[in-house]
């Protein structure tokens, strides 16, 4: 049997059965679940099987050391109460001493490292073993042997079992769903502490068996008809080893479980009412007296009256750690947003923090002027320690005329940098006051390189700390845009999520769970989790026509993540448009190194962008200038940056690149794959063009290439593009082909209108083609042409519409 633990200790997390050698500092248990634990183990103490066979205290013994520590597991001491009130002093002494040799072979076998709890059920099984024929004596039958080992196989096996279920008492559970193994698990612990009971009466009536009607019914109500019928075998079945009930028995007590289960969604009453008369008729049929047919249905009635009066919200806790269940959907929703909301307040946190780092380099430039103004109050500080220092007019110039001195000083150094010559004569001020006038100009001379070198690289410094605060305030922008996502996706979807599971399984599917993340237009996200055996067909056949006629638009599978049990598909809106591109190139001179950089990719959040950049010159440093401009833009993009922020930081980073001239066009359009809106963004390139059946339009932009001056102006051109339309991109080596005879624009628009063809690839072959022979074939420029077809996009399913389901937008119409 597979199983894992979740134990916290100081600063480790155990979940491989390897635990720290100290007690777990774990914080103190609550009073109810320290009373859960004595209940357990002072049951589980009394339980045994024939009077005989007695392994349930001392594998809930070791777990819960191994679980807890010894220090905290003193609750599980009190099995020794309850071995004395089953078998006398000679039963809890024989517990007493497997307890206390498993501490001290504990404490011998792990002294120097972790305890394994993979080794302790078999360590606690050899131990029972050893006690139990050492209580025998020295002479043993093969009676004797044949009970000890038995007694110690079943102390193994029910520590393995343990292990799935205890840390649920002892609040060690990683998560709150449970799974079917689990599940079995506490059926079997608490048929075993139900044992315990066996040997109760109240008035003629079973307490064991009033506490397993109880136990049924509350798991039918909580889980439904397959944990109600688990729970009634299990529990049913350990009576019968320990004579309670016969076989007949435990086939009433399950069928009876499986009614109620089925029932749970009618409420309480009928729930157990259907128990008890099922009960009641059954025993009848099965039973050899009346006063048997009589306990059976008193002890079920008086469970279904303790039903009756427990609390809803311990359903309802049970309920929500069983999948499939509509608490555990809600609970999981629930989990959900509150992760959310945590990861919301987080993002956001980070954005302003970006924000606040923005708003910091931002102001913490110095402008030119006050720049100036210490870079001059430097020199002439310079001056005056090094030419004045032994002056004998020191005194007046610097005591008693100081300004005048300063200003003096200040003159000169600007005459000096006005004219820009050597040899400019001082001022007339500063030739009055100063006796050393060669060693003045001397050092004023040098003084001026210095601040000319000093004042480029406050610019320089100036222009980086704007690069930054610019790039963290896109950084905070895109952090915000995640966080306000995050913030409108977190809503409860729950009544929507239920009736897309209501319609797929009136279609005849089962599914695990529905999870909204988006029902915008354009923007629908759902995510499906189902069992891998036809998972992509289903999805493809049925469910994404299905949610097609749910929301309202074409909805198409974008993603199947398997596994071996079960896999989440991903659908999402479906585009409305296709882009097919080609692009044809040729370097200069008949080259294998081309300048010109192009690129089309979809970039996320519904857009697909087309681009064409022309580096500075020819050959490979122009292609890597190129390049490198259209990569950063297009993963500042996929990144979420603004295209204007985007084009700036682009320009930026190449600027501070080298201290050669670099600069490079770029030709970038952006287009809607769900409105075919197009934005185009001309920065120094060619104009681009639109043939829309027999017109040709002009898309022009004004602004100079990137990499020239720290600010440009990007500009931005909308055109709202059609299906059919074809998108033409070329480089200036195309464009400017002609310059010598004809007016270029209007020979490229002459020679697109002349296409016949709507094949994107034809079109810049035949393009490309023209250029080249309208020079004689002489290249004299990097040429590239790209070419984007828009086509409207063909669904691969026709819509699913179900009566008496609407669709979810028209519904939220309705409620807003």
């Amino acid at each position: 049997m597979a199983y894992q633990v979740v134990v916290t200790g100081r600063g480790k997390r155990v979940s491989n059965g390897t635990l720290p050698t100290r007690s777990l500092p774990w914080a103190r248990p609550s009073w109810t679940r320290v009373v859960i634990l004595i209940g357990l183990a002072l049951l589980l103490g009394r339980a045994d099987i024939e009077q005989v066979i007695s392994p349930f205290a001392i594998a809930f013994f070791v777990i819960v050391v191994e679980l807890l520590g010894v220090k905290r597991s003193w609750p599980a001491a009190a099995a020794l109460v309850g071995a004395f009130t089953r078998g006398g002093l000679g039963a809890a002494s024989l517990l007493g001493v497997e307890m206390v040799v498993y501490l001290l072979c504990r404490r011998a076998l792990f002294a120097r490292r972790a305890p394994d709890l993979h080794w302790a059920p078999f360590i606690a099984a050899t131990i029972d073993v050893i006690a139990r024929l050492a209580a025998v004596g020295t002479v043993w039958t093969r009676y004797d042997l044949m009970i000890s080992f038995a007694d110690g196989a079943l102390v193994a096996i029910l520590a393995l079992i343990f292990i799935q279920c205890i840390p649920i008492f002892t609040g060690e559970l990683g998560g709150r769903t449970l799974r079917f193994d689990q599940w079995v698990s506490i059926s079997i612990l608490l048929g075993s502490v139900i044992t315990g009971l066996a040997s109760w009466t109240v008035a003629g009536v079973s307490v064991a068996g009033v506490v397993i009607d109880w136990l049924v019914l509350l798991m039918a109500a909580a889980g439904g008809p397959g944990v109600a019928t688990t729970t009634a075998v299990v529990t049913g079945t350990l009576s019968v080893v320990h004579h309670t009930t016969g076989l007949a028995d435990v086939a009433v007590l399950a069928f009876s479980g499986l009614l109620a289960g089925v029932l749970k969604d009618a409420g309480r009453l009928w729930g157990g009412l259907a128990f008890v008369g099922s009960t009641a008729l059954l025993s009848t049929a099965t039973a050899n007296s009346f006063a048997a047919v009589e306990a059976s249905a008193l002890a079920g009635g008086i469970g279904c009256i303790l039903y009756f009066f427990t609390p809803r919200r311990l359903r309802r806790e049970l309920a929500a750690c069983v999948p499939g269940t509509q608490e555990h959907r809600e609970s999981e929703q629930d989990r959900a947003r509150r992760v959310r909301k945590l990861l919301w307040e987080r993002v956001d946190g980070l954005g302003q923090v970006f924000e606040e780092l923005s708003n910091t380099f931002a102001a913490g430039g110095v402008s030119s002027v006050t720049s100036a103004h210490q870079l001059m109050d430097h020199a002439v500080g310079r001056v005056a320690t090094t030419v004045c220092h032994a002056c004998p007019r020191r005194e007046k110039c610097w005591g008693k005329e100081s300004f005048q001195t300063y200003q003096a000083i200040v003159h000169t150094l600007e005459r000096l940098e006005a004219t820009g010559s050597r040899f400019e004569p001082p001022t007339p001020d500063l030739r009055e006051r100063c006796v050393r006038m060669d060693a003045m100009m001397s050092m004023l001379r040098q003084n001026l390189e210095i601040i000319d070198r000093d004042a480029k690289w406050l610019n320089k410094l100036n222009e980086q700390r704007q690069l930054v605060s610019q790039q963290l305030a896109g950084v905070a922008e895109v952090i915000r845009s995640v966080a306000s996502e995050i913030d409108r996706r977190n809503e409860s979807t729950l009544w929507r999520e239920e009736q897309i599971l209501a319609a797929i399984e009136q279609m005849g599917l089962y599914v695990d769970d529905v999870h909204i993340v988006s029902l915008d237009p354009g923007r629908v996200e759902v995510e499906v989790t189902q069992p891998s055996q036809g998972a992509h067909e289903n999805s493809v056949r049925v469910i994404a026509p299905l949610l097609s006629g749910i929301v309202g638009e074409n909805i198409t599978v974008h993603e199947v993540c398997g596994g071996p049990g079960s896999c989440r598909v991903v659908f999402r809106s479906a585009r409305l448009f296709d882009v097919r591109t080609a692009v044809a190139t040729v370097a200069r001179d008949g080259r294998t190194v081309s300048g010109d950089s192009c690129t089309a990719l979809d970039i996320g959040n519904r857009r697909f962008a087309v681009a064409v950049s022309d580096g500075m010159g020819n050959g490979e440093r122009a292609q890597r200038e190129s390049k490198a401009a259209i990569d950063l833009l297009t993963r500042l993009l996929q990144a979420g940056f603004d295209e204007q922020l985007a084009v700036r930081t682009v320009n930026s980073a190449l600027l501070l690149r080298s201290r050669e001239e670099v600069f490079t066009t770029l030709d970038m359009a952006l287009i809607d794959l769900y409105s075919a809106r197009a934005e185009f963004l001309k920065i120094g390139s060619a104009p681009s063009f639109i043939k829309r059946g027999n017109d040709v339009i002009t898309i022009r932009g004004d602004s100079i290439p990137i990499g020239i001056l720290r600010d440009i102006e990007v500009q931005s051109i909308v055109e709202q593009l059609q299906a059919g339309d074809i998108l033409i991109l070329v480089s200036d080596g195309v464009y400017d082909a002609p310059h010598r005879t004809y007016d270029q624009d209007e020979w490229l628009k002459r020679q697109i209108a002349q296409l016949e063809t709507s094949d994107p690839q034809a079109i810049a072959d035949t393009l490309l083609e023209c250029a080249v022979r309208f020079n004689h074939g002489e290249i004299r420029d990097d040429m590239t042409v790209m070419v984007a077809a828009v086509e409207a996009h063909k669904p691969e399913w026709a819509a699913i519409s179900i009566p008496h389901i609407a669709g979810l937008r028209q519904q939220r119409r309705r409620g807003a």
